[in-house]
């Protein structure tokens, strides 16, 4: 391999293909094949660039075609598997306007640097990974800046690249942009670990023909129905379930402006994302764990009445004063005839004097008490962007639901709080 590249080109491609190299799962693992997760496998023929990595979470590959337009030229094609982070963490320092050249200088005959023991192939050859030469990097700017340096190449057989035009049923498109919007306004939902991958993962659901993501951490949901104009061809036979943290890795590398189309293998359990030049692989929950999450149809058909609408900023500025002596609980008491929210929030340790505000609660329907999260609402609040929120409660009273004023994107339900501290005050 001999190519010449311009260095923002090649930032741009590594950001994208490199994500699962570079990823904590792939950085932080010390096993055997580390040194093989840590890499990306480059491979260039007269039409296409294309950058691989992959882990047992995460695959991804990303394709841009070979031209001069493009800041790409090749002088010979070739494959080789690299360390990742180094390669960026040299390219990124080289400037904006440099050219970089990739020259592979082989070995006469491949170097065992590694034996993994507890691997066979054919169930009688040890695995040996094998180092095949070097990868000479050049680079010199427009101000005649220079620098030269060279990583390790590995065998790139040693990497099997992923096939993603396997079998997968198509599930539905989503506009790149949106994807994004979504995950940063159910993020107040979700847990950031969770051994079966239910409690810190992204549901995605259809009811009504709409698509719905959605997260849990079991006290509380929060909802994002996706606007028909941004999501298209719909055809998920079932939800799907995908961590977060995943997601959130692709959202940052996608191309905003376009869609993207998502499918999934039930043989395989793996998502798959693809977007113009670029291909993603995802683990799925296991199969067994995704009807544990709850049903979104059971919470859109629940009746909920209207409690009052409230001023988002006076509410919250109400919450913010309650957390300073309980961020877990406080007691919200409505009054219909005086159309006032009184918050009373007591400290768990007896640390403080209860904290007591209040604010103006229009069209309150009824005198109600109840013990709601704190912390819960101030993180629901903050995703809504409208002047004024209408809380609604089923008859039951043990969950609320919030909604802002004239926008059915967002949808957030708390449950009600069970806190002794605050019967004497209840009754």
């Amino acid at each position: 391999m001999k190519i010449g590249i311009r260095q923002k080109v090649l930032m741009d491609a590594l950001g994208k293909g490199a994500i699962a190299a570079i990823s904590d799962d792939a950085q932080n693992d010390t096993t055997n094949l580390s040194l093989l997760m840590k890499s990306i496998k480059i491979t260039v023929d007269e039409k296409k660039f294309t950058i691989e990595s992959s882990t047992n979470l995460m695959a991804v590959k990303y394709s841009i075609p070979v031209s001069k337009d493009e800041g790409i030229a090749v002088k010979e094609g070739g494959c080789i598997l690299i360390p990742a982070k180094e390669l960026i963490d040299w390219a990124k320092v080289q400037g904006n306007d440099a050219t970089i050249n990739i020259t592979l200088q082989k070995l006469q005959t491949p170097e065992i640097i590694n034996t993994l023991e507890d691997m066979e192939v054919d169930g009688s050859d040890r695995f040996m990974l094998k180092k095949i030469g070097s990868a000479k990097l050049s680079s010199k700017d427009l101000t005649k800046t220079s620098g030269r340096w060279e990583l390790d190449c590995y065998d790139p057989e040693q990497v099997k690249s992923v096939n993603f035009s396997g079998k997968a049923d198509k599930c539905f498109d989503i506009q790149g942009k949106q994807l994004g919007e979504a995950l940063s306004t159910i993020s107040c939902a979700v847990v950031s670990s969770d051994y079966e991958h239910l409690l810190d993962s992204v549901s995605f659901q259809v009811y009504e023909k709409d698509l719905y993501l959605a997260t849990t951490d079991s006290q509380r949901c929060a909802l994002y129905k996706v606007p028909s104009d941004h999501s298209s061809d719909i055809q998920a036979k079932q939800s799907l379930l995908i961590p977060f943290s995943l997601l959130e890795q692709v959202s940052k590398i996608i191309n905003k402006e376009e869609s993207l189309s998502f499918s999934y293998s039930p043989d395989s359990e793996k998502v798959f994302i693809s977007q113009k030049n670029l291909k993603v692989r995802l683990a799925s929950t296991e199969k067994e764990h995704i009807d544990k999450f709850p049903n979104i149809k059971m919470l859109l058909e629940k009746e909920y009445k209207k409690l009052a609408t409230i001023s988002r900023d006076s509410i919250n500025k109400v919450l913010i004063s309650s957390a300073i002596v309980n961020k877990s609980s406080a007691l919200f008491d409505f009054k219909k005839e005086s159309e006032t929210l009184t918050v009373t929030a007591i400290s768990e340790d007896n640390k403080y004097k209860p904290n007591v505000s209040q604010c103006g609660s229009p069209d309150t329907l009824k005198d109600f008490k109840v013990v709601w999260g704190v912390t819960h609402l101030i993180e629901g609040l903050k995703v809504i962007k409208s002047d004024e929120v209408d809380l609604h409660v089923p008859q039951n009273m043990r969950s609320l639901k919030i909604l802002g004023k004239d926008n059915d994107s967002f949808i957030y339900f708390a449950m009600v709080i069970e806190n002794p501290k605050y019967t004497i005050e209840k009754n």
